[in-house]
């Protein structure tokens, strides 16, 4: 098959560009011919040698997880990996995505729009909270606003006003992923930094992926759930990954924090780790995912 490799782009690009490294060995290895296109460069896409059988997405944030690379793939009526236009934009926008699934019966946190300036003004909601971009992934940008933690540092921020706050939850950390309406399995994370930020996610060598193992059946349960019913909601296609938080003072009860559309295939990134657990390698998972995309 002939596959055009969409990676790198303008947001999260380190990120996509290690994920596209990897899946570009493992298309390679499945025996496809593959085309690598840099995300800067989409608008090469429309040329006629790039006429290809699929186009496995690799990017990750802005245009290329938002719905808008989407609808041009559409027009160009190539099949392509993960979400369409429309489950892609709503996911991405994180307010807008809770208010849906919290409408399908699914636990999400207490959130407030706020910009910048109104968090360095005046607390918009009681301490502890977390300061979120509403389209931001990778936990860029994030911050947890706790007693200690002077406002001030977010002056160089002030201009910035696409930010939400949320209620910062204690508990374990958790993700779900989901291929074609099916759920894959199930992991914790353990991280030495205070949230499961960016250095925790793809540097820090002290981060630990774990099955869940003190976890009840009803959580368990409920994880499923609810993960599956996200992914439903905003009408999800091919591979997502949803993330959690089971409180501390809460354990059978869950509450999701989002669902990722074009989630990362780093060797660090946490669905190849779920699909390893499950007894499938990267090769097969990449495999899967083509799948789901020409049918």
């Amino acid at each position: 098959m002939k596959i055009l490799l969409l990676m790198g782009g303008d947001t999260e690009r380190e990120v996509s560009l290690m994920s596209g490294k990897e899946v570009f060995k493992s298309l390679n290895l499945l025996g496809h011919q593959v085309v690598k296109v840099d995300g800067r460069d989409y608008k090469f896409l429309s040329h006629e040698d790039y006429k290809m059988d699929l186009i496995f997405n690799a990017l990750h944030g802005g245009i290329g997880e938002n719905g808008v690379l989407q609808g041009f793939f559409d027009d160009l009526k190539i099949p392509y990996t993960g979400s369409g236009v429309l489950a892609s934009s709503l996911a991405m926008n994180k307010i807008l995505a809770k208010k849906i699934f919290a409408e399908s019966g699914i636990n999400v946190a207490k959130d407030k729009l706020a910009d910048i300036n109104d968090v360095i003004e005046k607390d918009p909601m009681s301490r502890p909270y977390v300061l979120k971009p509403i389209d931001g992934g990778s936990s860029i940008d994030i911050e947890i606003i706790d007693k200690n933690f002077d406002t001030k540092i977010l002056t160089a921020k002030k201009n910035k006003t696409n930010y939400f706050v949320e209620q910062f939850i204690e508990g374990k950390e958790l993700s779900v992923a989901i291929i074609d309406n099916e759920i894959l399995g199930i992991i914790e994370i353990k991280y030495v930094e205070n949230f499961y930020n960016y250095n925790a996610k793809y540097k820090a060598s002290e981060t630990k992926y774990v099955l869940p193992k003190n976890i009840s059946s009803i959580a368990r349960e409920k994880l499923n759930k609810y993960a599956l019913s996200a992914h439903k909601s905003l009408g999800c296609k091919g591979l997502t990954r949803a993330d959690f938080i089971l409180p501390i003072t809460h354990p059978d009860d869950p509450v999701l924090l989002e669902i990722n559309t074009l989630p990362g295939l780093t060797t660090h990134s946490l669905v190849p780790k779920i699909a390893n657990n499950c007894g499938i390698s990267y090769d097969n998972l990449i495999a899967k995912i083509i799948h789901g995309a020409i049918n």
